[in-house]
């Protein structure tokens, strides 16, 4: 070598004449048990790169593991502890994309073509004989590196664009044709296991008044606003999804009857209770909700979406600010939750969740609903039930309430 470098000095490579100390440079990994070997790569790369030296595979690992500013790796293969082999296929093992796709070039002699070919089959990228100099070197690190951040803005890119389809830019909501992927995989496997699933589908009150008083960003503010206590208030398996303007659904896998209406009830009231204001204005709130249910209503979500649909638009017309779960002859689905009597099963779901004011305006039509069961109860039971008591404490409730 010109500079007098020993011939056989480890990969015979002068140390660089043009570091720039302080440069934003990126990090490189350089993994050999050889303390020589790693500060003659060392002194090659550190112009262009920032080095970070690891005695054998296992310190490797836990540095990549720990800094995910480290870029690139050059590694030995013969190694203790854990050999290069084996880092690069637990590299090209690991579920985190930034460790996965790591570009590796390894350090191998220059005859050593089995080793080169086993280091290729394991995962990586290119190799680098113990003779190179610092050209060939950090030509190719320059590649690896430029390529590696090509596929990383690609990746990203790729990743934006599907968040950017499948998500309501207003609300940030998935939206419909997101929905229905999810809703689909998740029908698929309710049909699988028998299990029910029921779709909800929400309206909100008066919306097009909100823009027309308050004007559009009012509007936008009232979407987002509900938007938020909607995903709030549903289960972590629940989707909640905006489907155009001011509509919204909910997809709701393990779901029976009485559990959607439970569910309905606590979104509507979630969204009764929000406190929106718009450039110190108030502006109340509520939603109308339909339900359907698999497999009462269908099989199929654009069945189960129609259904909804249609019983939404019922508990518009019936005064909104309500929900309607009956099928199309029942009377009930006409009615508004504080307004109609609840059946026993929705009476009881009301109770665990503490909806006592609810149900109290009921009581005397519940309690007759109740009679036929009560006083076959009586005939059964060696402790029977005294009616006349029940009433009685109806009554009391009845008056308190009307106080």
């Amino acid at each position: 070598m010109s500079d007098g470098t020993p011939a056989d000095s480890p990969l015979n490579i002068p140390p660089p004449d043009d570091a720039a100390p302080g440069a934003a440079r990126p990090l490189i990994l350089i993994v050999d048990d050889s303390p020589t070997i790693r500060i003659s790569l060392t002194r090659a790369v550190q112009g262009e790169f920032l080095p970070v030296e690891a005695e054998h595979g296992e310190q490797a690992w836990e540095l990549l593991d720990s800094d995910e500013r480290i870029e690139i790796i050059i590694t030995d293969l013969s190694m203790p502890e854990l050999d290069g082999y084996g880092l690069i296929e637990r590299i090209r093992n690991s579920v985190v994309g930034r460790i996965q796709n790591i570009p590796i070039i390894v350090v191998t002699g220059a005859d050593d073509t089995a080793a080169r070919e086993k280091a290729f089959a394991a995962g990586a990228n290119d190799f680098v004989t113990k003779t190179c100099d610092r050209v060939e070197l950090l030509a190719r690190l320059r590649a690896h590196q430029k390529l590696a951040q090509t596929i990383r803005a690609l990746e990203k890119s790729q990743r934006e664009l599907r968040e950017q389809a499948n998500t309501d830019a207003l609300t940030g909501l998935p939206n419909r044709r997101f929905f229905s992927q999810l809703a689909n995989k998740e029908l698929s496997l309710m049909r699988r296991q028998k299990e029910h699933f029921a779709v909800l589908m929400m309206d909100i009150d008066h919306f097009k008044a909100v823009n027309d008083t308050h004007g559009h960003p009012a509007g936008d503010h009232v979407l987002q606003e509900v938007a938020r206590v909607l995903a709030a208030t549903v289960r972590e398996e629940d989707t909640v999804a905006r489907i155009g303007g001011e509509e919204f659904v909910v997809g709701s896998p393990y779901t029976n009857r009485l559990a959607a209406i439970v569910l309905a009830e606590r979104l509507r009231a979630a969204v009764e209770a929000l406190d929106i204001e718009f450039e110190g204005r108030a502006i109340p709130v509520t939603i109308s909700i339909g339900i359907a249910l698999r497999p009462q209503n269908g099989e199929a979500l654009d069945e189960l979406l129609a259904a909804a649909d249609e019983r939404l638009y019922v508990a518009k017309q019936r005064g909104r600010n309500r929900f309607c779960a009956a099928d199309k002859q029942h009377e009930e689905r006409h009615q508004a939750p504080s307004m109609s009597c609840p059946t026993v099963d929705e009476a009881l779901a009301m109770i665990r969740h503490a909806n006592l004011s609810r149900l109290t305006p009921h009581l005397r039509e519940l309690l007759e609903e109740m009679t036929p069961l009560l006083e076959l109860a009586n005939m059964q039971a060696g402790d029977p039930i005294d009616l006349a008591q029940v009433r009685e404490a109806i009554e009391r409730l009845d008056e308190q309430s009307s106080r």
